[in-house]
């Protein structure tokens, strides 16, 4: 279940002023990119003055201690066929769309407007290819160090072509070690 429109504030949810048109799973093409993207990672140089990665400190009550969000944990989901994604940095979206992302410096306003157009104009509308369904849009990361994919799935798409990872009482805190690993190895 996404977020109450309120809470929609993702570069790719909607607009304010539209705020309910639809939900989102925000998805990413590896764990380190989803890392930085949720703002739990970040990169920081070694005692060698190596690029390397940490959590970023829990933030916790004051008074008791107490994590004031739950630990991050991992979540993979799979899908159950081939699908499509809408590429939002594509300049041939942006020619049929008539939105910019903008350049050189990305405007958070514009990427929302194009991608309640994608939704509005492929995914309210019908995709029209049952062979290939487009579930989603698509982005690279424009977080410092980090060049990974973002996949952003409606979720009026979700359920049909996207198998859940492991529910929530199963999942198992994320591992720094391990997502050092992949970081070195990206």
């Amino acid at each position: 279940m996404p977020p109450p429109p309120q809470y929609r504030k993702g570069r790719v949810d909607p607009p304010p002023i539209n705020s309910s048109a639809y939900g989102l799973l925000y998805t990413a093409d590896s764990m380190v990119t989803a890392g930085f993207e949720a703002r739990i990672l970040r990169s920081m140089k070694d005692a060698a003055g190596q690029n390397d990665i940490e959590f970023v400190p829990e933030l916790v009550d004051p008074v008791t201690g107490v994590p004031l969000n739950p630990s991050p944990m991992k979540a993979e989901h799979t899908t159950n066929q081939a699908v499509v994604f809408v590429d939002l940095e594509s300049p041939a979206i942006a020619a049929v769309s008539g939105v910019m992302i903008g350049s050189p410096v990305p405007r958070i306003a514009n990427w929302r407007t194009l991608a309640l157009w994608v939704y509005d104009e492929l995914i309210a509308k019908g995709d029209g290819n049952a062979i290939l369904p487009l579930i989603g849009i698509s982005y690279i990361s424009t977080l410092q160090d980090c060049t990974g994919r973002n996949f952003a799935i409606f979720e009026e798409r979700r359920d049909a072509h996207i198998h859940r990872g492991a529910p929530p009482a199963s999942q198992v805190p994320l591992d720094l070690a391990e997502l050092q690993r992949l970081w070195a190895t990206a």
